[in-house]
């Protein structure tokens, strides 16, 4: 083992490493928290390294905004960790009243220092010192230039500014950016009622002094308030329940699960939908799951997860939905097709998708899904039903994917009111799909339609 890696490392420098590793070597913000968190000794400095490392990616349009202001260089022509150490310091000085600004620009020179940069630790001072003493930054005249102002005010790409006001109108679009940078007010779960009750659960963790409230949309969710640690909490290692958001839950409702059927998830990773839809079937009293993904990660995560919930009538495999499987034509009484997407649903949790995705991955996205949900069609028995889902917003995937399976694949959309909770009932629910809208439900952005096999 190396010193750097034996050394505890300060939560700023922490941060720093982090967002180095998003917007230099392009990794996802969950992989580069796991690698540099863990060398944090104290909780209040794994803490902070939190706060500044996803804080600054969910601002950094806003921030980059901030510094090109103070700059004469530009951020994109600064050298990655400047740039990375500067957007620390400046999330400080705006949107961190408990930090002195002294020491905010203080920590952010001596780390141009560590890095190497002791020529520009004047400049990093310098601009970090102006931003300081700024009262206030001018933002876009919204009146005449509202995609910039929206982009800059909630640190969303212009491209998809501008591809939600087009969908979904100024109003909405508006509602789903605020949303983005609001912090969730409680971590959604399914309890796996084949384990234990859903009121045993509500008590087991009352005890344990967690603050809970029921599900918004599903019977067996829970809301779970002030929770940072669910892998410590009571019945998490016994498998008592699945951390799971509403909106995926609704994928496995569009099912209609009622008992011996056959399932295959087809894209089931991490296994969210898989442990439900096993949970469903193993409390009816028959039915089987089988779940597949593309990689070993993928596969030994799902083993993963679904050894700890117990779901014993879960089979697992390694299949690249894109290969169609003979064996298994029309085999499945259900099949879940929770395809790749673009996944501006999911923008709260993960504040890295926004930065890097384009129109282009957006367009070959839509390709990749019409590839697996062909194949999906034909593993669905006739008479079937086939779920079709992504954590998207984006309209060309959803719709463009509805559309195909009722167009070009002749599958039959059935309404999904039977299913869902009334308070989610829309103008589009009879006809087979519902589109979840952060800012406006309390979900995740999702996408959930079903069909029927003729």
């Amino acid at each position: 083992m190396t010193t750097e890696e034996k050394r505890s490392l300060s939560a700023r420098e922490a941060a720093v490493k982090m967002l180095l590793a998003v917007c230099k070597d392009r990794q996802f913000s969950h992989v580069a928290k796991g690698k540099y968190l863990d060398k944090i000794e104290e909780k209040r400095e794994r803490a902070l390294a939190t706060r500044l490392f996803e804080g600054s990616l969910e601002r950094m349009i806003e921030l980059d905004y901030i510094i090109d202001r103070f700059s004469k260089t530009p951020v994109r022509k600064m050298k990655p960790a400047i740039a990375a150490i500067l957007r620390i310091a400046v999330y400080q000085l705006r949107f961190m009243d408990k930090i002195p600004a002294g020491a905010a620009c203080n920590e952010a020179v001596k780390l141009a220092k560590k890095y190497g940069f002791t020529g520009l630790s004047g400049f990093v001072n310098g601009v970090a010192r102006s931003v300081a003493r700024a009262e206030e930054i001018p933002y876009p005249d919204v009146k005449k230039d509202r995609t910039s102002y929206l982009s800059i005010k909630y640190s969303v790409p212009s491209t998809i500014v501008e591809q939600m006001i087009v969908q979904y109108g100024a109003e909405i679009a508006e509602r789903i950016f605020a949303s983005f940078l609001q912090q969730e007010e409680s971590l959604s779960i399914r309890c796996m009622t084949h384990v234990i009750s859903k009121e045993e659960l509500k008590e087991c963790l009352t005890k344990a002094d967690v603050t809970i409230e029921n599900g918004y949309y599903s019977e067996d969710a829970l809301r779970l308030a002030g929770i940072d640690a669910p892998e410590r909490l009571p019945g998490f290692s016994e498998g008592a329940f699945y951390i799971q958001d509403e909106s995926s839950m609704q994928a496995v409702h569009a099912a209609g699960l009622a008992g011996n059927e056959r399932v295959l998830d087809l894209c089931a990773a991490p296994g969210g939908k898989s442990l439900m839809a096993a949970d469903i079937l193993a409390v009816a009293g028959n039915g089987t799951v089988d779940a597949r993904d593309l990689t070993e990660a993928k596969v030994a995560l799902l083993n993963e997860n679904i050894a700890r919930c117990k779901a014993n009538n879960v089979a697992v495999c390694q299949w690249d939905a894109t290969v169609f499987r003979k064996e298994d034509e029309a085999a499945y009484d259900v099949v879940l097709a929770d395809v790749p997407c673009s996944g501006l649903g999911i923008i709260r949790k993960k504040p890295d998708i926004k930065l890097f995705m384009t129109t282009e991955q957006e367009s070959e996205l839509c390709t990749l899904q019409k590839e697996i949900l062909k194949n999906a069609v034909r593993y669905v028995k006739p008479g079937g039903v086939l779920v079709f889902s992504t954590c998207t917003l984006n309209k060309d995937e959803n719709m463009g994917g509805y559309e195909f399976l009722k167009k070009e694949c002749g599958l039959v959309p059935e309404s999904l009111e039977p299913f869902l909770s009334k308070e989610l009932w829309t103008d589009s629910t009879k006809d087979g799909y519902l589109q979840l809208i952060p800012g406006v439900h309390k979900t995740d952005g999702f996408f959930v339609a079903r069909f029927r096999k003729r």
